[in-house]
Parts: C-alpha cells; structure tokens; sequence
C-alpha cells in the first residue's frame, strides 16, 4: 500500500470494556498465468475471501459493495463474528484496492458480534513467460466487546492475550488463505 491510513474502531470512540486489535499481512502470489487471468479471478471478491479460513460469508450488498464476515472461537466455547464492509476500487489489470465502507446494511447475527476495519491492496505484476504475480497487503483493526465473564480481568493482560492471539490468526488467515487460493486458481484456470 502506498500509505498506512488510519483506521477506527468503536473502542478509540467509546472507551468501553474493549480490547483493540490489529495486524497487517503481505503475501506475494506467483501464478503460471498471465496477468490478465490473475486480475479476473481476484475481481471475484466473495470468491476469493470465501477461502479465508474462519470467513463464515462474504457477499455483494451494492455495486463494488461487499461483505465480509469472520468468525471465530477463544478456545472456551464461545463463537463471535467479526463483520467488514468493504467497498473495492478496481484500476483494470494493474490494481484492486479495498477500503473500509460505512454504508453496510444492517445485520442479524447471533453471538458476540462486532464491526471493524479491513483495508486490501492487490498489485498485479507481469512476470517471466506466460506468468504473473500480485503483492497482496491486508490491515485490519477492531475492537472487541469483552464478555461480562471476563470483567474481572485487568484489562491489560486481556489486550496482551489478544494481542498475541491476533498475531497468530494473522499468519494462520495469511497461510490458509495462500493455500487455498493457489489450489482455487489452478482448479478455476483449468475449468475443474
């Protein structure tokens, strides 16, 4: 990304019992195909965040509008969602930019559930022969309503335990997702 933006959560507005996370993630694609197929597969944004690990849906709810939702466990048996609406800015076989949207529809889910921020970047480069490759770069932030279970803990060792928990699903989602993608991107390059 060309700049780190600042983004926001409800937890720098409302000093709630929140614990704010964050993380950045840079991954370097290679495909054996040539740029054109590469940018077409990634402009099909609820199939390529589908296969993020924990992603529980993502879809359309307007035009270059997107929704993204995330789930996960702590450990204890208690499930949350995170929630990400996204708006995608697409300059044709070079670059496809994600930024946070405010215009998201309302949202019915059940659990522990809560907003925040993803910020993408896809650049897609030519490389030797028929093949290419994209710099893919991803920030998030949010703030997570802390479980009244969990009141009684100091505050600052629940941001430290999130703050490590974050980093590993950080590399966890980075991992999957690169995986999953190479494996979907042969499959959707060959028909199969």
């Amino acid at each position: 990304m060309t700049a780190t933006r600042q983004l926001s959560t409800p937890a720098l507005n409302n000093r709630a019992r929140y614990i704010d996370l964050g993380g950045a993630a840079d991954h370097l694609f290679r495909f054996g195909a040539p740029l054109d197929l590469a940018y077409e597969y990634f402009c099909d944004v609820p199939a390529v965040f589908g296969l993020l690990p924990d992603a529980l849906d993502c879809f359309a709810y307007g035009p270059d509008r997107y929704r993204l939702v995330v789930g996960a466990t702590d450990g204890h048996g208690h499930s949350m969602a995170a929630i990400f609406d996204l708006e995608a800015h697409h300059d044709p076989g070079n670059v496809i930019r994600l930024e946070p949207a405010a215009d998201g529809p309302p949202y019915n889910i059940s659990g522990l559930v809560f907003s925040g921020t993803l910020a993408a970047q896809a650049v897609f480069r030519p490389a030797h022969g028929n093949t290419s490759t994209v710099d893919y770069h991803v920030e998030i932030d949010m703030a997570i309503p802390i479980p009244s279970a969990l009141h009684m803990m100091p505050l600052s060792f629940l941001q430290k335990l999130g703050e490590r928990t974050m980093e590993y699903k950080m590399t966890q989602m980075i991992d999957g997702f690169a995986r999953s993608i190479n494996s979907d991107f042969h499959a959707w390059v060959t028909g199969g």
